[in-house]
């Protein structure tokens, strides 16, 4: 139950703007991360082959133009994602990135190359956000009637309207810098961290103290997007550093070594894996996590790891700006320096004598670092209690993954029903913000499932007065390995503005032809839309798969859309010709579904759904399905209601005279392989 309220939790924060708009901008600079972290590996791997050099010479160019400039670069793309999460889009934005970028040299005091790569994270963030937050609110205070011009260009006005907010958001950043230079006799707010930094630790001697506030600063401050390695680069060098000197020259001279806490000893012993011994969360991902994007982000990031490069993994996952790695990110570390400085302080393992580059593998570091065997052991037990401690967390992020995605998927279907309802042309993809790149992102994967594997349906039978089962409506189904159940509409919107939906329906048309449905005496009907009923290739599909006469049947969706023409009139009669009955669903007395009737080719129309649901408290309902019983009865064609969900509905619909019936009354949407057992203990009840 803890875990429940503390996974609800996390939720709710991360719902807020703030923590999404972070999440986004990572999550579009995931490709500059993966080609900067590969370059970064070849570049230290070549450097130990001469003959490589031309290869490393490549290697250093990209990783100038990704890590060499990533605070600029994630400037841009944090400020994007801000945006994302507006709820309404706003005219111009398009100047919010590069106006980030702008407020990101004015914090950095200038244009320094220098201090553009992973150190100015932290100073990124707050310029991306500071830029986007406030611009945007300003320009919606803003009239872009003050600025608009008769006559010209709509781009020109609007970069007209965008030059005020641009210089209040620049003036206000050029100001609060300017403060903090004066405040604190520095040269800009990037250098806050290490002039505080360079204080706390100035009197502070090299003991476990100093170390484990070393480790825990390090790790905080990555926590927050700053580089925590190169904020305390200074007093690395000056505290830790020193002590591996010390220790050279003792074995130099051989004499025994005497200092525990060194750089060497943080880097490969304590920070495995690189900030937080993220090899441990590495491992655990792998070993624990059952979301596919997690273990996929796992594997693609395993071979930097090895080297200690963990950027993917800091700003993919995220590490960084995520509440739920707090703990784990900060303890680790800590819980590593006791474990190793206990076993160097009893003997267990013999102190750091050689310095070992920072991206050397673990395991080789251990040894090379000690000249022992133990010094690799002890790596591997402090992995394993690493991974032991990220463990329950990787399993809560997976809950909250599963949480925040079907939060999403149901905030989506309620766009669906709310544009549905109020008429709107359906437009999902199209959503503006997170929503939108949801519907895009559950698109591409029922896609990609559905090309994969068999089509999931569920089969609804259907029922007259005496319990005899007449009918069977195959439904599309499909559960997602994240995100469970997704309502059929959205599958079928989604699927339609990504121009899937007829390829969709002709493969769940000829999946419920090639079903075994021997031993069941009724009709099977299949859902198809006007678009799909219109096409040239659904037409052939089913001439080239004629069937008995009444086996199937074809039930019509979007019946507002259907010209009924000569022409499909003629369509119409040869598919049943090929021996299929034909359905029109959401049947009402609107002047499209009577059109329906004119051209007497249908054999079956389905009750718009909400006369039913309403009947019982809606007289104009009632009389109106009356009415169509009436038309039926006249015009030879049966009449089935749907979301009949208790005896009361039935009862009230079979005095009014409709005597066939589908719902949750008598069974939901079952697999194949459970219907005759549904279908045996219904007609039982008679």
């Amino acid at each position: 139950m803890r875990i429940e309220k503390l996974s609800a939790s996390l939720v709710k924060l991360e719902s807020y703007r703030l923590i999404r708009a972070v999440r986004t901008g990572l999550t579009i600079a995931i490709p500059i991360l993966m080609i900067g972290s590969f370059s970064l590996l070849i570049k230290t791997f070549a450097g130990y082959f001469p003959m490589l050099a031309g290869i490393q010479e490549l290697a250093e160019l990209l990783y100038q133009c990704t890590f060499g400039i990533l605070s600029l670069l994630l400037t841009g793309c944090l400020a994007w994602g801000a945006l994302q999460t507006q709820d309404q889009p706003l005219a111009g934005d398009w100047i919010v990135p590069p106006a980030a970028i702008m407020v990101f040299i004015i914090l950095n005091g200038g244009l320094k190359l220098d201090s553009a790569g992973a150190v100015g994270t932290f100073t990124a963030v707050c310029a991306a956000l500071f830029t986007s937050f406030t611009y945007c609110w300003l320009r919606r205070k803003m009239k872009d009637e003050q600025f608009f011009t008769p006559g010209a260009d709509y781009n020109f006005n609007q970069a007209l309207s965008a030059i005020v907010p641009l210089l209040v958001v620049l003036l206000t950043a050029a100001v609060f810098n300017e403060g903090i230079r004066l405040i604190f006799h520095i040269e800009s707010f990037q250098d806050v961290f290490v002039l505080l930094s360079n204080t706390l630790f100035r009197h502070m001697g090299r003991g476990f103290a100093s170390s484990a506030l070393f480790v825990f600063l390090s790790s905080g401050l990555w926590l927050l997007g700053i580089h925590g390695s190169n904020v305390l680069e200074n007093v690395s060098r000056t505290l830790f550093q020193e002590g591996m000197q010390i220790n050279a020259a003792a074995s130099a001279a051989g004499l025994a070594p005497t200092e525990i806490f060194t750089k060497t000893f943080l880097d490969n012993f304590v920070f495995i894996g690189g900030c937080g011994t993220l090899i441990c969360l590495l491992i655990a991902l792998m070993l624990f996590s059952r979301q596919r994007v997690n273990r996929t982000l796992a594997k693609t990031a395993v071979i930097p790891m090895l080297f200690n490069i963990n950027e993917l993994m800091i700003f993919g996952l995220p590490v960084v700006f995520n509440p739920v790695f707090v703990i784990p990110f900060l303890l680790t570390p800590l819980v590593c320096l006791f474990t190793s400085s206990l076993a160097m302080g009893l003997g267990w393992v013999p102190l750091c004598v050689k310095s070992v580059e920072w991206t050397t593998p673990a395991l080789i570091s251990g040894y090379l670092a000690t000249g022992s065997w133990t010094g690799a052991l002890l790596q591997i037990v402090n992995i394993g209690i690493g991974v032991g401690i990220y463990a329950p967390f990787v399993l809560l992020y997976d809950k909250i993954l599963i949480r925040q995605s079907q939060h999403q998927m149901s905030e989506l279907a309620e766009l669906l029903d709310e544009q549905i309802e109020q008429g709107k042309p359906l437009n999902l993809i199209g959503a503006h913000g997170r929503l939108g790149n949801f519907a895009k992102l559950l698109a591409a994967e029922i896609k990609n499932d559905l090309l994969q594997k068999p089509i999931e349906m569920g089969y609804q039978p259907q029922f007259d007065g005496q319990n005899r089962c007449f009918g069977v409506e195959a439904l599309l189904r499909y559960t997602h390995p994240r995100y469970g159940k997704v309502p059929p509409p959205l599958i079928i919107d989604l699927a339609k503005e990504t121009d899937q939906l007829q390829t969709l329906e002709l493969a769940v048309f000829e999946q419920v032809l090639q079903a075994d449905f021997s031993g069941i005496e009724a009709m099977i009907s299949m859902n198809v839309t006007v678009d799909t009923l219109k096409s040239e290739a659904f037409a052939d599909f089913l001439r080239a798969h004629p069937v008995a006469q009444g086996r199937y049947c074809i039930e019509v969706t979007e019946q507002n859309t259907l010209l009924l023409n000569e022409a499909m009139r003629q369509r119409l009669k040869e598919f049943k010709d090929l021996g299929y009955a034909l359905a029109v669903d959401d049947f009402s007395m609107g002047s499209t579904s009577l059109k329906y009737l004119q051209s007497s080719q249908f054999d079956i129309v389905k009750l718009d759904g909400s006369l039913v649901k309403n009947a019982q408290e809606n007289a104009s309902g009632r009389q109106i399905i009356q009415s169509i019983l009436y038309l039926a009865q006249s015009m030879n064609f049966t009449v089935i209601a749907e979301y009949v969900e208790n005896e009361a509905a039935r009862d009230l619909l079979k005095d009014l005279g409709c005597t066939h019936y589908q719902g949750y009354l008598y069974s939901p949407a079952v697999p194949l392989k459970q219907l005759r057992t549904v279908i045996r203990k219904i007609e039982e009840k008679k």
